[in-house]
């Protein structure tokens, strides 16, 4: 039995696309999600690979409320951690765009807090949790 070099091909071929549809597959960005302290500020990440040992992310938020919010965010891989050291606002129904971060680990947590409804970020509103 001959194996022809059209049927290598065709093998390679489909193997090749397979792989390219699963490397895809890891990338694609997850569900939006609620996050810790308020429902209606979701977000979302997409796994981007990694750079050395740490891995890179896109962070994206939307804004489902009604109108203008400012909020604290940050990153961190020890659950213990609250510390929100970036701001962000958005206008009512935004979505930001990605921000890239940097994780040393797969499992980390996504911070929200300090809402607020005017630019100057006061007064703030209380978790929907609490």
């Amino acid at each position: 039995m001959k194996i022809k070099l059209r049927d290598l091909i065709m093998a390679g071929a489909v193997l090749f696309l397979g792989f390219l549809a699963y490397s895809n597959f890891q990338n694609r960005p997850q569900k939006w999600q609620a996050t810790n302290c308020y429902e209606k500020i979701q977000y979302q990440l997409t796994k981007d690979g990694k750079k050395g040992n740490r891995y890179r992310w896109k962070l994206q938020f939307k804004n489902n409320y009604d109108r203008l919010i400012t909020f604290n965010y940050g990153i961190t891989e020890d659950e213990d951690s609250y510390l929100t050291n970036q701001r962000k606002t958005l206008q009512a129904h935004q979505t930001s765009e990605p921000v890239e971060i940097y994780t040393n680990q797969q499992k980390f947590y996504v911070l929200v807090d300090g809402l607020s409804f005017e630019v100057s970020g006061q007064p703030t509103e209380p978790c929907d949790t609490e």
